[in-house]
């Protein structure tokens, strides 16, 4: 069966929504009809009913709670100290020139370095 041929033919073309909706399971709903226009979810949505908010039903809305008695009881004192000195280097902007104290970590050669407000302008 070709589709440009079944498109001209509206009487095949409702042979063949019979012929599958003959697969379908029977529903005892109130079935629409063909000609009767498909009403979306949407204007199911926005008709004014406002669905209930379930996630206040669940558990989990308190769950957060919770960790705050946890985080007391492994957290013995104070956050503990850095031990080690950050390595700075002194940089300047391939761009501009600027230069800059930026962590080693942040550049693999200094010769490269572009600073964030040369990074972030376009061009």
């Amino acid at each position: 069966m070709d589709i440009n041929e079944l498109s001209k033919d509206p009487d095949k073309i409702k042979q063949l929504i019979s012929l599958l909706s003959s697969f379908l399971p029977d529903t005892n709903d109130n079935e629409e009809t063909n000609d009767s226009p498909i009403k979306s979810k949407t204007t199911k949505l926005n008709s004014g009913k406002k669905r209930k908010n379930k996630f206040t039903d669940m558990p989990e809305k308190n769950m957060h709670k919770e960790d705050v008695e946890i985080d007391k009881k492994l957290q013995k004192g104070p956050p503990t100290p850095r031990s080690r000195e950050s390595s700075l280097v002194e940089a300047s902007c391939r761009i501009c020139g600027r230069k800059e104290k930026i962590s080693s970590g942040l550049v693999d050669s200094l010769d490269r370095y572009k600073c964030n407000q040369c990074s972030t302008s376009a061009g």
